[in-house]
């Protein structure tokens, strides 16, 4: 049943731009990147690029919480979601202004995104080849899912997409290379680019999860668990696919140049 005010009340709120996330056993730092642990959803310090697989990032600490010895969600620590901070960077120019940055480690970033490519903010000003202001607000969308265009990200070898992903532009250069989606969710999205260095140079295989397909874009598709192939003999550099999780049934082609076709 409604009913109107008829005198004040106090009403729960939050800070904007600044939010408690639960730790896993770890210790953050105030002034680090933080992200979520990818199998256990609590916040920790980020790792080094090459070990950040599974993050999710989420801001940069507002304080230091140590919960080396406690267990998981015992301890609560305070993270900035959105904000310039000034950084530490490994190398980088005036000419990158405007570009995302990528991480190294809980306190550096740098342009190139190494690893599994975790972006962690826009670089807005330069200060020095080793430090520099970015807006991490971006990263942290992109992170949450609410994405804005990424860079492109080469990849070399057979790679399982993770949904930290969603909104990645691969680039694959490489032949015979596989692409293992995660299971279907609501708006992941993806795209992969063949930047073969002449027609004909590899073929590119994406496959979805035994449950899901892969439908539209004019192809005979939409059975469960059937690859998509950009094949050898037929493809050209920058064919491209995207495609983007329905939640429900597999993933849908909303871009497609080139030939692709579907598992026999």
């Amino acid at each position: 049943m409604c009913a109107v005010l008829a005198a004040n009340i106090e009403v729960s709120r939050k800070e904007e731009g600044l939010k408690s996330y639960l730790m896993g056993t770890d210790i953050v730092y105030k002034g680090g990147f933080v992200g979520l642990g990818g199998t256990t959803g609590y916040a920790m310090a980020m790792p080094v690029a090459a070990s950040a697989a599974g993050y999710r990032f989420v801001g940069v600490a507002a304080e230091k919480v140590d919960n080396s010895a406690g267990s998981g969600g015992e301890l609560g620590v305070k993270v900035f979601t959105r904000g310039l901070f000034k950084m530490a960077a490994t190398s980088i120019t005036q000419a990158m202004v405007g570009q995302m940055m990528y991480l190294v480690d809980d306190q550096t970033f740098d342009d190139v995104p190494g690893g599994v490519g975790v972006p962690v903010g826009i670089l807005v000003a330069y200060v020095s080849t080793t430090e520099g202001w970015i807006d991490i607000a971006p990263a942290v969308a992109i992170a949450g899912n609410q994405k804005t265009s990424l860079d492109f990200v080469t990849k070399t070898d057979n790679y399982t997409v993770l949904v930290t992903d969603s909104g990645t532009k691969f680039a694959i250069a490489t032949d015979a290379k596989v692409f293992t989606l995660p299971s279907t969710a609501k708006g992941l999205t993806y795209q992969f680019w063949n930047t073969g260095a002449t027609d004909g140079n590899n073929i590119i295989t994406i496959s979805p999860a035994a449950a899901d397909a892969i439908s539209g874009g004019g192809l005979t598709l939409g059975v469960a668990n059937k690859d998509l192939i950009n094949t050898k003999s037929t493809a050209n550099k920058f064919d491209m696919v995207e495609l983007v999780g329905d939640g429900s049934d597999g993933w849908i082609i909303t871009k497609i140049a080139g030939i692709w076709v579907a598992e026999g």
